[in-house]
């Protein structure tokens, strides 16, 4: 029996309702599965079907579970669907199938054309591509183009995290989870579940705008935190209890090996530690690292500094999409349970923050020279730049700080049978002591190698596009048979890199630099990581085909 309008979750006037429930009811909202979902099962035995066990949720991971499977079915709502019922006969339906009075739709003018030979003039533009990282999340390249394609200001033309995919290697696609979570209990679990062994986190706080006063739920209504597959949304304002602070929350934000990235986020971390007692560290302004990368690209040097940036104009020019910036959502009621509008606002807030932070990282590491990240905002310590005066070219140290070992691997590198050449003998013999011994460089030959190669590729060409990592690491797979990314990961650290950033170096090299490759290598090895949205992207698109075309060397 399908329930009354005042039990349903959707109400086509207000939006999603939260309102009281009755003694018998479950703690969450109710909602009507069966208006969204045309199939015969019950939820509960479809539950069953994808192998959920609705037991083990909380009422606040019940809530998320169904919210969840509400946004992803608006996502295959259409409009109108027009279906072909036979050879020159079409009708229009809805959604629900009900078909839709012809007389009501707009008459279509077919136009002939008698011309056998049609002319179109081609107008030159500028390629505009989506920015790819080394992540496992990224951006659907299809999802991304029709943003931009849409009406400016529509809800479609606006960046959202829920843009973002991960590509598994059954070629499912694994969507951001959202978790919003209204007690500290569910809070720590989520915290300790998905954060707590994350390096870099996307961090933002919303409030209530009232006169100054002393109450956190007031003052921190919401906590927003990100990693590049879960969101975390814990709102302290429906906390049922006056404790707030999540032990492994706590320690997160607390620890200055955890990288805490946003827009004014040295005010948010103050709020937390006037209301919360949580004193951050590990936390950098977003603003800072854009005005380095941007302003050390164009050679104006002079205007970086810590002026902030706000976020959407820093969404806009990185990742080339408007961020949603609401006045009615971001000035609204925070103390109330949160609204589908609310959040989409607040965790596409956060993760936003995560994104720019891996493109503009990955955009520093390729300048020349490669200038230091901003330091934390709790050193309050200058941003450091690098000119080319700064670089000394003469320096035969390498990136490891490791005195250049010239070695045999060396001299076949450079295609030279040429002895090396020997030390002088000398006249006498002289006792040295043995702190004055010169110390023997203990590691791989082929990465003394590679970074040798790198040396005199630097000294030899003007301008360096790559980093001097990525051509360590490409020299390091093109020179050596047999040694794969995976190979170079455990090889070049330990713990080992991620594959997929030994693979992004290898790919910009090659694109950048316009080094040779072996295209069999190239295929079996380095481009079967990607993803076959990455694939088909601009970036990659050309150097896929033409690894397809020959298995001769360029």
């Amino acid at each position: 029996m399908s329930p009354t309008i005042k039990n349903r979750l959707w109400n086509p006037a207000f939006g999603i309702r939260f309102s009281p429930k009755a003694e018998h009811q479950p703690s969450y909202p109710f909602l009507d599965i069966t208006r969204f979902v045309h199939t015969p099962a019950s939820s509960s035995e479809a539950a069953r079907n994808e192998g959920v066990e609705i037991d083990e949720f909380s009422d606040d991971e019940e809530f998320e579970r169904h919210a969840t499977e509400w946004f992803d079915q608006q996502d295959q709502r259409v409009l109108q669907v027009t279906e072909t019922i036979s050879e020159g006969t079409q009708v229009a339906t809805d959604t629900d199938g009900n078909l839709i009075d012809p007389s009501k739709q707009e008459s279509v003018t077919t136009e002939t054309i008698t011309t056998e030979t049609v002319v179109t003039k081609t107008v030159a533009t500028e390629t505009v591509a989506p920015p790819l990282t080394n992540l496992d999340y990224t951006i659907d390249v299809d999802h991304w183009e029709a943003a931009r394609e849409s009406q400016a200001g529509s809800q479609e033309s606006f960046w959202s995290y829920r843009m973002y995919r991960h590509i598994q290697e059954n070629g499912e696609e694994q969507k951001v989870r959202v978790h919003y979570c209204t007690s500290k209990h569910t809070m720590e679990w989520v915290c300790q579940r998905y954060f707590a062994d994350e390096k870099v986190i996307g961090f933002d706080l919303e409030w209530l705008i009232r006169p100054k006063n002393n109450n956190p739920r007031i003052n921190v209504s919401l906590i927003q935190i990100a990693s590049p597959s879960r969101i975390g949304l814990f709102h302290i304002a429906l906390f049922p209890k006056d404790d707030f602070v999540a032990p492994t929350f706590k320690k997160i934000m607390e620890d200055e090996n955890v990288t805490k990235v946003g827009v004014s986020i040295k005010g948010d971390c103050t709020r937390l530690r006037n209301n919360l007692g949580i004193e951050s560290k590990g936390v950098l302004e977003l603003s800072h690292l854009f005005k380095l990368v941007k302003y050390s690209k164009s050679g104006e040097l002079n205007r970086i500094n810590k002026v902030m940036v706000n976020l959407a104009a820093q969404t806009q020019e990185v990742l080339g999409l408007p961020l949603f910036k609401g006045d009615d959502v971001r000035s609204g009621n925070w103390m109330l349970r949160l609204s589908e509008r609310q959040v989409a606002y607040s965790a596409s807030d956060a993760y936003v923050g995560l994104q720019l932070y891996h493109v503009l990282e990955q955009e520093r590491l390729k300048l020349q020279p490669t200038p230091p990240r901003p330091e934390f905002v709790e050193k309050n310590l200058p941003i450091k730049f690098l000119t080319a005066d700064d670089v000394d070219e003469s320096d035969a140290t390498s990136e490891s700080g490791d005195s250049e070992v010239i070695s045999d691997c060396e001299a076949e590198l450079d295609g030279s049978n040429d002895e090396l050449p020997q030390p002088p003998t000398a006249s006498r013999t002289i006792e040295v002591e043995p702190s004055e011994k010169k110390v023997e460089d203990t590691r791989d030959p082929r990465i003394i190698a590679a970074e040798s190669q790198t040396t005199q590729y630097r000294n030899k060409v003007h301008v360096l596009r790559a980093s001097t990592t990525s051509l360590r690491t490409y020299f390091l797979w093109h020179n050596n048979e047999g040694l794969t990314p995976e190979s170079i990961a455990a090889l070049l650290r330990t713990p080992p890199l991620k594959t997929n950033t030994v693979v992004s170096y290898i790919l910009d090299v090659i694109i950048a630099e316009k080094l040779p490759y072996q295209k069999t290598r190239l295929r079996n090895e380095v481009l079967a990581h990607l993803a076959p949205q990455a694939l088909s992207g601009v970036r990659y698109r050309a150097l896929a085909e033409d690894a397809q075309e020959s298995e001769e060397e360029l």
